[in-house]
């Protein structure tokens, strides 16, 4: 996994600098799942070949080929296992919007994502980035919704030492319940990778500009969001109540100064909420 010619210290350097350790194990892995057997689109496949080893460069994308060909790690291994800046700003607008966090008793989180199967190329998207957090594919599962039969992708991640600082960051424990909020230190976390994610996700086309879901948060948590917003972003976010919830919406011309900043971030199915 070393590369050739650099001298030992910077050999740990890059070693350390790497997204998903190999521990000198193939990065490689066969996607074939009888849950994916339907679609087409989903048979990849990449080298399994064990004498294969190289440098992974830090925080680009990794994909699937990234995740170590065995479903079960050591202790060990998974503490070996970090976010890299731009995983981390993912799940962030993740967390803010779809994705969910997971935590019972002394054990590390774990990572959460459901999609409805019509946002397919986000889910795969996503799954692409967080894949060398995971310990295989991703799960079909199928549910009745106002009599319609819905079918979704989830994916989990392992329970990994690394998600304790955005469990942190989302959640508080309180008499061994687990409480979701939002926590001034947000403003340190938060660009435009972020708010891409948190817009994909819980952003809704209104007029010229968006809304921005934040059903789960109460009014003093949006308010925080709106104040990050203006301070992160120089925008004059606003905050509407429907439905007795407190949402953010974001204006044509503010949405206008932010949009060519998280338009690289954006898959195609999603654009239209740019407008």
């Amino acid at each position: 996994m070393y590369a050739v010619g650099l001298d030992v210290d910077t050999r740990a350097y890059f070693t350390a600098a790497t997204c998903a350790i190999s521990l000198n194990q193939s990065l490689g892995v066969t996607t074939s799942s009888k849950s994916f057997s339907k679609f087409k689109i989903l048979n990849y496949s990449t080298n399994t070949n064990n004498s294969f080893k190289q440098l992974t460069i830090w925080n680009k994308q990794l994909g699937i080929s990234s995740m170590f060909f065995k479903s079960k790690l050591t202790n060990t291994e998974k503490s070996l296992i970090h976010l890299t800046p731009r995983v981390k700003s993912i799940i962030i607008g993740l967390i803010l919007s779809d994705g969910w966090l997971q935590k019972k008793g002394h054990w590390n989180p774990r990572i959460g994502f459901k999609q409805s199967l019509i946002n397919f190329s986000y889910f795969w998207h996503v799954y692409n980035e967080l894949a060398y957090l995971c310990s295989g594919l991703p799960f079909l599962s199928k549910a009745i919704t106002r009599g319609k039969l819905i079918f979704s992708l989830s994916l989990q991640t392992r329970q990994l030492e690394c998600l304790n600082e955005i469990f942190n960051l989302f959640y508080l424990v309180n008499k061994g319940q687990i409480i979701k909020t939002v926590k001034p230190e947000l403003f340190f976390y938060i660009d435009y990778l972020v708010l891409a994610h948190w817009i994909m996700g819980d952003g809704s086309k209104r007029a010229k500009g968006l809304i921005l879901c934040t059903d789960n948060f109460n009014l003093q948590e949006v308010v925080l969001l709106v104040n990050i917003l203006i301070i992160k972003f120089n925008i004059n976010p606003t905050i509407k109540k429907e439905k007795n919830k407190f949402r953010i919406y974001i204006n044509e011309k503010s949405l206008i100064k932010i949009k060519p900043f998280i338009l690289p971030f954006f898959v195609d199915h999603f654009l239209y909420k740019l407008n």
